[in-house]
């Protein structure tokens, strides 16, 4: 076994990065692994909600983010009738595309001390004794005295033997399409229901747009053709003189309504490896910033209570932080899209709208 770490991290998103940078500013050595090269792409719209920056500003990072990122002020609701509310008022959150986004969280983890190795795919664990004592990467064994586990909804670390729940989501980026600026756009198409699809402007004439679904509303559908349709639907005439940049990207998006954590001793798992992820919104950012930042502290404790405790402290302090917003997502989903006709409707009275905005 090669040398060993105090902390070895699998995966450089957000939730691998900002635990670097946490476990390494509390003093440990820490390796993180990532199976993509520096600056790889991530099919995501780049939304940076107002609980993410809320996160990112405790712990140091928001200024590097919001120098780079496009503010957001408001945002137009499209209800699944067609009905439509436009409100826009303070800044509510940024768009900051995700290969950036991730890769500033990455430099200042690499900044406080944290060694990166990319293009390094971690194909498992290394257990002794009944715990595990670090990871394996092809013929060769890294020794660490805890693993993070933060490589993403595909992770196969440490299995998770609930069924999964998924979305699936795709996007593509377009260059001269108008928009109001400043403003994004949450469309409830029919099709797509209890989800929807996006435009999320990134810088004066940019957006990306795109879909997110139940991998059981798809029902076997191209998600390509769904996708196509709703731009037809909902972007037709904006696109006509409009250029696409790249190609149409695809991903799968794991959620949950509940927090468990099936690792072995010594392994903490974060982020969306985690199914930590809103699933009525497939926001996963913020989730996977703080799980990231508690994770990194469960490891500083296990030095004194021991890696069970930790663990188990670990644990409640994500059910306790995630499980509210997991369940009122569910319900949501469930439910909650019929009132979405008489949410635009009383958005849209002169006299709400004017209240909202003078409050945002």
């Amino acid at each position: 076994m090669s040398q060993a770490w105090d902390v070895v991290v699998v995966g450089a998103g957000p939730a691998g990065a900002v635990a670097a940078l946490e476990a390494q500013r509390a003093g440990l050595r820490v390796l993180v692994l990532e199976k993509d090269e520096a600056g790889r792409g991530k099919t995501c719209a780049g939304g940076i909600s107002p609980a993410a920056r809320g996160h990112l500003k405790r712990l140091g990072l928001w200024e590097r983010v919001e120098a780079e990122a496009y503010l957001i002020r408001g945002m137009r609701l499209v209800s699944p009738s067609g009905r439509e509310a436009t409100l826009v008022g303070a800044e509510t959150a940024v768009v900051l595309r995700r290969e950036r986004f991730d890769g500033l969280l990455a430099e200042a983890a690499a900044s406080a001390g944290a060694t990166f190795l990319w293009n390094r795919r971690c194909d498992g664990l290394v257990e002794r004794g009944g715990r595990v004592v670090g990871v394996r990467c092809g013929s060769e064994e890294i020794g660490a005295r805890y693993v993070i586990v933060a490589n993403g909804a595909m992770s196969r670390l440490c299995p998770d033997p609930r069924p999964k729940s998924l979305l699936h989501a795709c996007l593509s980026r377009f260059e001269g399409v108008p928009f109001e600026p400043h403003v994004l756009e949450m469309i409830y198409d029919p099709e797509l229901l209890p989800h929807y699809g996006w435009l999320f402007p990134e810088g004066p004439g940019r957006v990306n747009i795109g879909i997110c679904l139940f991998e059981e509303t798809r029902r076997r559908r191209s998600l390509r053709d769904v996708f196509l349709r709703f731009l037809d639907r909902h972007f037709g005439k904006r696109l006509a003189g409009a250029r696409q940049e790249g190609r149409l990207m695809g991903h799968p998006i794991s959620t949950c309504t509940s927090v468990e954590h099936h690792a072995p001793e010594g392994v903490f798992v974060a982020g969306e490896a985690l199914r930590l992820t809103n699933m009525a919104t497939g926001e996963g950012i913020s989730h996977a910033i703080w799980s990231g930042a508690i994770a990194a502290r469960a490891v500083r404790e296990a030095e004194t209570v021991g890696a069970l405790e930790a663990t188990r402290r670990y644990v409640q302090a994500l059910q306790r932080t995630f499980t509210p917003g997991f369940l009122l997502a569910n319900l949501f989903t469930r439910f909650g899209t019929p009132v979405l006709d008489a949410l635009t409707f009383t958005l849209g009275l002169p006299g709400v709208r004017r209240l909202v905005q003078r409050r945002a």
